[in-house]
């Protein structure tokens, strides 16, 4: 049967917003119910669903690196390592106070091995945070420019 041009749509589900709102405590962030990676939609749903497990089991490695079923084996690696990036960027900020231009003058693995940075024109010396930051901002424009 044919439906009339006044009849009313079924009633959809409201849709849940998964956002933390300014000024959350932090006891309160991300404190809504897990979704299944099937149920997610939008480019950013793997990269979503990488983080919820996180947040689900920070020590559960394996749960974290395990291709669900009907995902893209590459784009689930390079969620991965953008994922990875992201979370080095948290340790150089907690390294900031220790390593510092003074306590960390060169960026070397021994006194036989220094790195040279390859984030300027020609590759240079620089402190240890700093060819830290250079190389994680390099590799963060690199991931998300695909």
């Amino acid at each position: 049967p044919m439906a009339s041009a006044d009849a009313t749509p079924p009633p959809q589900e409201p849709q849940m917003k998964r956002r933390n709102r300014p000024g959350t405590r932090a006891a309160n962030l991300f404190q809504w119910e897990n979704q299944l990676i099937r149920d997610m939609e939008g480019t950013f749903a793997v990269q979503q669903h990488i983080q919820q497990t996180i947040r689900r089991n920070s020590s559960d490695v394996e749960g974290i690196l395990k291709l669900p079923e009907g995902q893209d084996e590459a784009v689930w690696q390079y969620e991965h390592l953008r994922q990875f990036t992201s979370e080095l960027n948290v340790l150089c900020v907690l390294l900031d106070p220790v390593c510092t231009q003074e306590s960390c003058p060169k960026m070397k693995a021994t006194d036989e091995w220094l790195f040279l940075c390859a984030a300027h024109k020609q590759p240079k010396e620089c402190c240890a945070i700093d060819y830290t930051v250079h190389t994680l901002d390099g590799t963060a424009a690199l991931l998300n420019s695909h």
